[in-house]
């Protein structure tokens, strides 16, 4: 039997996502789809039908959605575009035989509002660091003010949208005057308070509608990042934390606390199938950064562990079952960059076979990284 799996719009490096679940430890032929509204996304060179999504949003999507997995009989569905919709109508897919990787709806949207998850967490007794919430100019200037004043003198402040992906909306505010040196070095995430207070104003002024941004501390490297499977109740069945320090990357076994965040965070929020809890180091304990209810995009590393995390969330989606977990922490490595070749370009976007997939067949994941 050959499983349909499909990845609608996704970010780049899920292309090493679709090379794990084709090299699966159980030999089972799978036939994977990916959409995407970018054609040159690397995701579709790594599938056999590839597609280019159209540009809609809510329930429309989610009806498109549907569609699509009934004209290709789909049988695993890990959504990344419309997550919260698609989670919210996970019945509909159910009811198709479409088995859907992810989380309960309630909880995808409480994690997705930076805010909420602060004040869940809080009082569920995870560290938070201080933080507070601001809309508009006046707004953001109090809530920095207000911080600063709680926090010691080379402690920094910094930014973020209340919800928002990756580094997108990140700034650490310095008000300090840049310096030659500022200049010749490279680009950072800084910016002033006042340059920030200055463009909500044009933009409230403009009409525009304004993000609620959360205001908290810079917390202390090293970023530890911990790729979970559970079950879809919420049964933590592999934690893999990953400290990110510069350009290394080590798969930790000498820090528990991490471990242990990350399961508390999947076991009171059911978190199911594959999620990623983010820490970082403040006054000198871990702290919740953020809960990703989908897979991390760095999960691919965890082949150097010895597992293969996305074939397990099929198999547990499929029939319940999954292999032993044992990985093997302690490997630093390293990420390079790679080429993906692109085909012609076609006229219209319609679904096709991916002409890669007869040429040589495409290096793994594992060959991203150097082991040290």
């Amino acid at each position: 039997m050959t499983l349909n799996i499909w990845l609608n719009r996704t970010y780049a490096t899920n292309y090493w996502f679709l090379q794990m679940l084709r090299s699966n430890p159980d030999n089972t032929p799978v036939r994977l789809f990916a959409t995407h509204t970018d054609e040159t996304s690397p995701v579709l060179q790594a599938a056999d039908v590839t597609q280019i999504e159209p540009r809609l949003s809510g329930d429309a999507y989610v009806d498109w959605a549907l569609t699509f997995c009934q004209q290709h009989a789909i049988d695993v569905l890990l959504p990344g575009k419309e997550m919260l919709a698609i989670a919210q109508r996970a019945a509909e897919f159910a009811a198709i035989g479409v088995h859907v990787l992810a989380s309960p709806a309630a909880s995808i949207a409480l994690l997705d509002d930076k805010d909420a998850t602060y004040a869940s967490a809080s009082a569920l007794g995870v560290p938070v660091p201080p933080w507070r919430t601001a809309q508009g100019a006046d707004a953001f200037v109090d809530a920095v003010a207000s911080l600063r004043a709680e926090l010691e003198a080379d402690e920094v402040v910094c930014i973020k949208p209340l919800q928002g992906v990756g580094a997108e909306g990140f700034r650490i505010l310095d008000d300090s005057v840049a310096s030659l040196d500022d200049l010749l070095a490279a680009p950072a995430h800084k910016i002033r308070t006042d340059e920030v207070a200055f463009a909500l104003e044009r933009a409230a002024a403009a009409g525009r509608e304004l993000p609620t941004f959360m205001v908290l501390p810079y917390m202390a490297s090293p970023e530890i990042s911990v790729d979970c499977l559970s079950t879809p109740f919420g049964e933590t069945l592999a934690a893999l934390p990953r400290a990110k320090s510069g350009r290394k990357r080590t798969f930790l076994d000498d820090e528990p606390r991490a471990v242990e965040i990350a399961h508390r965070m999947v076991d009171s929020y059911q978190l199911a199938y594959l999620t990623n809890t983010q820490l970082r180091w403040w006054r000198g304990e871990l702290a919740l950064l953020e809960v990703n209810t989908r897979p991390s995009g760095g999960l691919y590393a965890a082949s150097l562990t010895g597992l293969n995390l996305p074939w397990a969330a099929v198999r547990l989606a499929m029939d319940g079952t999954y292999p032993v977990l044992e990985p093997q922490l302690g490997h630093s490595f390293v990420s390079v960059d790679t080429v993906v070749s692109l085909p012609a370009a076609v006229e219209a976007p319609v679904t096709n076979l991916n002409p890669l997939r007869t040429a040589e067949p495409l290096v793994t994941g594992r060959t991203l990284a150097d082991v040290v």
